[in-house]
C-alpha cells in the first residue's frame, strides 16, 4: 500500500511538473513573457515549488506514519488539483487574450489591405497632374489666340485711324484752299 502510495505521490509531481511546463511554454510563447501578465501565474509557481519543498522535507516522517502519509497525500491532491485549477483558469484567460489580439491584428490587416498601394497612388497623382495640365495648356492656348486677335485687331484699328486722319487732313487742307480762293479782294 505504500508503494502505491509513494507511485501516485510521484506521479502526481510528474503530472504538476508537467502541466506547469506545458502553461509557462504556453505563455511564454504567445504573450511574450510579460511581466505584469505573469504575476498570478508566478505566485502559483512559487507557492508549489514551497509544496514541493514541504513534501520532500517531511518525506521522511511520512514514510514512518503511514495514516499521516495517507492524510498528507490527499492534501498533496487537493493542492495538485488546487494548482491545476489555477493553471487551467490562467491558460483560459490568456487564451482569451491571445483571440482578442488575434482578432485586433486581423481587423487591422483588413485595414491595410483596404489602403491604396504606393503604386496606385502614384498613378492617380499622375493622372490628375496630366488633368491639370492639360487644362493649362488649353487655357494658355486660348489666351495666345485670344492676344492674337487682339493683336490683329489693333492693327487694323491702327490702319483705320491713320486712314480717318489722313482723310481729315487732306480735307482740312482742300477746304483751307478752298477758303483762300473766296476771300474777296477789297479794291
Amino acid at each position: 500500500m505504500l508503494r502505491v502510495l509513494n507511485l501516485a505521490k510521484q506521479t502526481a509531481f510528474v503530472l504538476t511538473g508537467v502541466t506547469i511546463g506545458a502553461a509557462l511554454w504556453k505563455a511564454r510563447s504567445s504573450s511574450g513573457g510579460t511581466e505584469a501578465d505573469a504575476g498570478p501565474f508566478k505566485q502559483s509557481v512559487a507557492d508549489l515549488e514551497a509544496r514541493l519543498a514541504a513534501l520532500e522535507n517531511g518525506g521522511a516522517q511520512h514514510a514512518a506514519e503511514p495514516e499521516t502519509q495517507h492524510n498528507n497525500s490527499a492534501e498533496t491532491l487537493a493542492a495538485v488539483a488546487s494548482l491545476e485549477a489555477t493553471v487551467a483558469s490562467l491558460t483560459t484567460r490568456y487564451d482569451g487574450r491571445l483571440s482578442a489580439l488575434e482578432s485586433h491584428v486581423k481587423e487591422h490587416d483588413a485595414k491595410l489591405k483596404e489602403l491604396p498601394t504606393l503604386a496606385q497612388v502614384v498613378s492617380t497623382m499622375e493622372e490628375m497632374l496630366s488633368s491639370t495640365m492639360s487644362g493649362l495648356d488649353q487655357k494658355l492656348s486660348d489666351q495666345v489666340k485670344s492676344i492674337e486677335v487682339l493683336k490683329t485687331t489693333v492693327a487694323q484699328s491702327d490702319e483705320l485711324m491713320e486712314r480717318v486722319l489722313d482723310s481729315i487732313y487732306s480735307l482740312q487742307s482742300h477746304v483751307a484752299e478752298n477758303d483762300k480762293s473766296e476771300v474777296p479782294v477789297s479794291v
